[in-house]
């Protein structure tokens, strides 16, 4: 028990740390450093994944076979936390101006234990601790959604977030129940071993409600509606949050999941071609409306739903065609990218806080002359993100999930994601060249100054300096990522 304790040490500290945060806030009386004792506290959580990382060398089970020790897990577990500590390094100062006024000690515990819950959700080796975490990771976030308190947008994302998260939880727990009706087991391995004998009906029922709950995780279309109103509405730092950090777990569950107990034979071919369907609906409907958009939190919503349909391709091309180590390469490269636009979004839409239309596209207007930094660290993210040079970490994380998807015959899917990703340069480019060549319409009377603290500028550094990387060095990142298929 003291070894399997040991193992999980991560998500200890990291959820006894959510409670420590409401006892010092308590009795410090509202007085207590939250955002500085929240960073701590990931730090600490970051430091032990690191420590017990080489006892997650080889692949087994622990608490009765409820959690996985493996290298995915433990790569998982980092980079999650790495995640979280960037979001709230980038936000914890922007808090107030979001409107999270009141109660920042409830905050943060909410924020750690929505941490821990992506953790428990992607080390799950069996179906009720996926579901426990899943449900951990939601309830914390649906609060976090609508914490700005006084902003009736933040509350309207966050209903519209925990209705139609608790449907997508339903179907999810209801696909468990069919799973387990059809085989007789909750665990993913054995599962994977009761197939044979599983009334296919049932099973293949259960399956198809089980993806519906991972696709709206990732906001895959057809269950992509809420993405754009929730990050919207919701807190800028709490929309980074999802963009990254729960995109990665819903991504990786899923690929844990399906590959490994539903990924051979007819099941595959079942889900593959659902998959299949979905991806090129994401990848179309993302990129064509946002297109349209002119708020900038929008126009990435969609964008990330996009993004997610180049994610689903490396889904569908088995282990053997380079897929996992393609998507955790893309998923590592898009958290950052994601992470640096939202935080530049975030330090200019402050200037005009007091207005609806914080983060239209207008105030972006001749960016290049006022904040130069700004907008050449925007430049670099939305070319990244289109996959244009200079920005070669996006363009590389897609040519290995393209390329992936070809070698797994998926050669239609692969033309549909290059055409997606020729049509989402469009509204990258846009932005681009609204910060050099379009004059400003805002006076100085209409706005404050652009909010850059130390925090900020360094994450955004960090960002900027990894999508360079990961661009300049893809094989240090992508040769380990392959060790873990």
């Amino acid at each position: 028990m003291i070894n399997e304790l040991f193992y999980i040490l991560p998500l200890l500290v990291i959820a006894g740390g959510s409670l420590a945060v409401l006892l010092v806030d308590v009795f410090m009386k509202g007085r207590s450093p939250s955002g500085v004792f929240t960073l701590l506290i990931l730090l600490a959580g970051l430091v032990a994944a690191l420590v017990v990382s080489p006892d997650y060398s080889s692949e087994r089970l622990a608490f009765s076979g409820t959690i996985y020790i493996d290298p995915f897990t433990s790569f998982i577990t980092v980079i999650l936390i790495a995640g979280a500590m960037l979001c709230l390094l980038m936000g914890r100062e922007y808090l107030s101006g979001e409107g999270v006024t009141e109660a920042k000690g409830e905050f943060a515990s909410l924020y750690l234990m929505a941490t821990a819950g992506a953790i428990l959700f992607v080390s799950a080796a069996e179906m009720v601790t996926l579901f426990v975490g899943l449900e951990l990771m939601s309830m914390a976030l649906y609060v976090l959604c609508g914490s700005a308190l006084r902003s009736s947008a933040s509350s309207e994302s966050a209903l519209k977030y925990f209705f139609l998260g608790s449907f997508s939880s339903a179907f999810l727990l209801l696909g468990i129940a069919f799973v387990y009706g059809a085989t007789g087991a909750l665990s993913l391995v054995e599962i994977a071993a009761a197939l044979p004998e599983a009334p296919t009906g049932l099973l293949a029922i259960g399956v198809g409600l089980i993806l519906m709950g991972v696709l709206f995780k990732i906001g895959a279309v057809p269950l992509h509606f809420w993405t754009p109103d929730v990050y919207q509405g919701a807190p800028t730092p709490i929309t980074i949050f999802m963009a990254s950090v729960v995109k990665i777990a819903g991504v990786c569950v899923g690929l844990r999941l399906f590959w490994l107990s539903f990924g051979s034979g007819e099941y595959y071919e079942l889900w593959s071609r659902a998959v299949w369907f979905v991806a090129v609906l994401t990848i179309i409907v993302g990129n064509i409306v946002a297109l349209r958009q002119r708020s900038m939190k929008r126009m990435l919503a969609y964008s990330s739903i996009a993004h997610a349909g180049y994610m689903l391709m490396g889904l569908l091309a088995p282990a053997e065609f380079g897929g996992g180590p393609a998507i955790l390469f893309y998923l590592v490269a898009y958290s950052v990218m994601t992470l640096g636009a939202f935080g530049v979004v975030m330090a200019i839409s402050s200037r005009y806080r007091d207005c609806a239309d914080s983060d239209d596209i207008t105030r972006f207007h001749q960016l290049s002359k006022q904040r130069p930094l700004l907008a050449a660290l925007m430049t670099l993210f939305l070319l990244s993100l289109a996959g244009l040079p200079p920005g070669m970490a996006g363009l590389l994380g897609k040519f290995y999930v393209f390329n992936a998807a070809v070698k797994a015959d998926f050669i239609g899917l692969a033309i549909v994601g290059v055409l997606g990703s020729a049509v989402s340069c469009s509204y990258y480019l846009r932005v681009i060249v609204a910060m050099y060549f379009v004059p400003s319409e805002a006076s100085q009377s209409e706005s404050g100054e652009a909010i850059v603290t130390p925090s900020l500028a360094g994450t955004l550094a960090v960002c900027g300096v990894l999508t360079i990387w990961l661009g300049v060095q893809p094989s240090l990142l992508y040769d380990i990522v392959e060790k873990l298929f």
